[in-house]
C-alpha cells in the first residue's frame, strides 16, 4: 500500500499530520486515494473534491489542503477534541471561502463569529425562525454523506418547553425575539460544521455530521444548560428562564430519514411526559 501512495507530499502533508493524531482521517484519506478514479489529475485534488465536491487542480489543491490541516488543529482546540479529516473540510469551505454560511436547502452551517450581537447573526437568526418548515432533504443529503464515508451521524431535536403557554403572554414580536435567543444559544454552542433548520413553531434540528450519540449527548446536555443559564438574564422575555427538552439519536443502517425523525419524535414525545428539560436518547 505505502508503494500505491508514494507521491510527493505523501508524507508531509498526509502521513505526518495524521497517521498518529488521528488515525480515523488518515484512514479515509488512504481509502480515498486508493479507489479514485483516474479523472484526476492531482491525488490532493482528488481527495479535496470526494470530501467536499470542491473542484481544484495543481498547486491550488495542495495549498488548499494545508489551510483545511490547520483549520482542523484551530477546531480541535477550540472544541477541546478531535474533528474528523472531512467534517474539517466541509466547515472550511463553508465557512472560511464561502463565509456565508447557508447551504442550498435553507438551514444553516453557522460561521465562527461568537458575538451575539452581531448584525449577521441576528439577520441569520431572523431568516430561519422565517424560513420553511421541515426540509427532509437536508437530512438525506448528510445521511448519504456519511454513509458514504462510513462516518458516524446524529440529530438532536429540541422543543421549547411550554412554548404555547409563553406565547400566550408575548406578542407575536416578542416570541420571534425569544426564538432568536434561543437560535443564538444553539448558534454558540454547536460547530460550525452543524446544521439547524426548524422542524416545527417550537422544535429545532441540529444535524451533527462526524458525530457518534455519546458526544451528541453532552452537547445536548450543554444545549439545555445554556438554553436555560442565558435566557434567565433576558427578564423582559421570560422572567425564570427558558427550558428546553431534546431528544438525541445516532443514525442507524438501513434507516430512512423519515423514519429517523419520526423516532426522534417518538423518544421526544415520550420524554416530555415525564419531565421537560431533560435529555432522551434513542436506543440501537
Amino acid at each position: 500500500m505505502s508503494d500505491e501512495l508514494s507521491f510527493d507530499g505523501f508524507n508531509t502533508l498526509i502521513r505526518n499530520p495524521l497517521e498518529k493524531n488521528d488515525p480515523r482521517s488518515y484512514e479515509l484519506i488512504k481509502n480515498l486515494l486508493l479507489n479514485a478514479s483516474g479523472s484526476f489529475s492531482d491525488p490532493f485534488e482528488s481527495v479535496i473534491q470526494q470530501l467536499t465536491n470542491v473542484v481544484c487542480t495543481g498547486e491550488e489543491a495542495r495549498e488548499y489542503w494545508r489551510c483545511i490541516l490547520n483549520h482542523k488543529h484551530d477546531m480541535e482546540i477550540k472544541l477541546g477534541r478531535r474533528v474528523g479529516i472531512s467534517a474539517a473540510s466541509i466547515d472550511y469551505f463553508d465557512t472560511i471561502e464561502n463565509g456565508s454560511g447557508r447551504n442550498s436547502s435553507g438551514a444553516f452551517r453557522f460561521n465562527g463569529n461568537d458575538n451575539p450581537l452581531h448584525q449577521a447573526s441576528r439577520d441569520e437568526a431572523v431568516s430561519l425562525i422565517h424560513s420553511s418548515i421541515h426540509n427532509p432533504e437536508i437530512l438525506k443529503q448528510e445521511m448519504l454523506r456519511a454513509k458514504r464515508y462510513k462516518h458516524a451521524l446524529s440529530v438532536i431535536m429540541l422543543d421549547v418547553d411550554n412554548f404555547s403557554g409563553i406565547s400566550k403572554k408575548m406578542s407575536s414580536g416578542l416570541c420571534d425575539e425569544l426564538l432568536i435567543v434561543i437560535i443564538k444559544i444553539i448558534r454558540k454552542t454547536i460547530r460550525s460544521v452543524d446544521i439547524i433548520f426548524r422542524y416545527s413553531p417550537d422544535r429545532f434540528l441540529v444535524i451533527l455530521p462526524n458525530t457518534n450519540k455519546r458526544e451528541a449527548q453532552e452537547l445536548a446536555e450543554r444545549l439545555r444548560r445554556n438554553v436555560c443559564e442565558r435566557t434567565k438574564r433576558i427578564r423582559s422575555i421570560e422572567p425564570y428562564g427558558v427550558t428546553v427538552t431534546l431528544s438525541v439519536g445516532q443514525m442507524a443502517n438501513g434507516i430512512c430519514s423519515g423514519d429517523f425523525i419520526k423516532q426522534l419524535e417518538t423518544i421526544l414525545e415520550d420524554g416530555k411526559r415525564k419531565k421537560n428539560d431533560a435529555v432522551y436518547c434513542l436506543e440501537p
